[in-house]
């Protein structure tokens, strides 16, 4: 059976992290470690953590390992932590989970165990395996598809059955032709090729989610999707500032959103994902230009305008 690592990073949120942590604790698949980023957290919640980290200990003993990264006024972000946390993974298979959410299902690890198995058994390397989460902002639910609810209904409508596991073997077109991507807390990853991939890129801190999603199945074989809802995701509530996401500008986070759509237009080798690239750009171009010209910075609003419409 193929071993798990499971990472998360965190900062200055041990409250959330706890449940966060809880959640993997709790599955029912015996082989996954535990590897832990805590990206410079402040020396009040570096107090909090170390309770958590010695009761994790306790239950997985090897198979858990915490690393601290020198602090930084803004940390070192998602991606350079998930990085460091992977070259630091003994696994065959990589997962994440966001340190403000949680896994809902105690058997995700485990069916995604007998699925990579069962493709192994038949000579089949799986690259990717794929899930589905709810999102919730203010523990209020949001209604879908916010990810890849649509999926499995979109493969019925062409003709696709799933195997008896419930999994279906999905394509880059059948990924492109639905809405939504697949979010990191419910993507498992060969190692191997996480690494191949060239990682998460470090210079940003806003859809880089997206941005390795669009990476990785662009050089994979063979990707499963299975329907199942497995974790429970918090939207940042964006009347506060405590997240990546919530901290940036939206102007920023567009601009950062063109930079990951830009180099998935350029350098991807499949024509469908280049195609989505340059539409999603367009879209954001369009975004850029209302905030703009929200703010009244009507030179850069046309600019962007003009580009979007391009």
């Amino acid at each position: 059976m193929p071993k798990f690592s499971v990472v998360l990073a965190t900062r200055d949120r041990p409250v959330l992290f706890s449940e966060a942590l809880d959640s993997v604790l709790t599955q029912s698949h015996p082989d996954f470690e535990v590897i832990v980023i805590n990206d410079g957290s402040s020396p009040e919640n570096e107090t909090s953590y170390q309770p958590i980290w010695q009761a994790a200990r306790q239950q997985l003993g090897e198979r858990f390992r915490s690393y601290t990264l020198l602090h930084r006024p803004k940390g070192h972000g998602q991606s350079y932590s998930l990085n460091y946390g992977v070259a630091n993974a003994g696994g065959d298979y990589v997962c994440f989970l966001d340190d403000d959410d949680k896994w809902t299902d105690p058997d995700h690890l485990s069916r995604a165990a007998a699925a990579i198995q069962k493709a192994a058994d038949t000579g089949q390397q799986v690259d990717l395996y794929m899930a589905n989460q709810s999102a919730w902002l203010n523990d209020r639910k949001i209604p879908g598809p916010v990810w890849l609810e649509a999926l499995a209904s979109d493969m019925v409508a062409r003709g696709a059955q799933p195997d008896a596991a419930g999994c279906f073997k999905v394509t880059v077109d059948d990924l492109m032709s639905t809405s939504g991507f697949c979010h990191l807390n419910c993507l498992i990853v060969r190692r191997a090729l996480f690494e191949q991939a060239g990682g998460m890129d470090e210079g940003i801190r806003w859809e880089c989610d997206r941005d390795i999603f669009l990476k990785l199945i662009d050089c994979s074989s063979l990707i499963l999707h299975h329907p199942a809802t497995v974790s429970y995701h918090r939207v940042p509530d964006p009347a506060k500032a405590l997240n990546m996401t919530t901290s940036l500008g939206m102007v920023e986070k567009r601009l950062l959103q063109t930079r990951v759509l830009d180099r998935a237009a350029i350098f991807s080798k499949h024509p469908l994902i280049r195609a989505h690239a340059r539409r999603h750009k367009a879209y954001a171009l369009k975004k850029i230009a209302r905030e703009l010209a929200i703010k009244g910075d009507w030179t850069n609003a046309r600019n962007y305008a003009a580009q979007g419409l391009g």
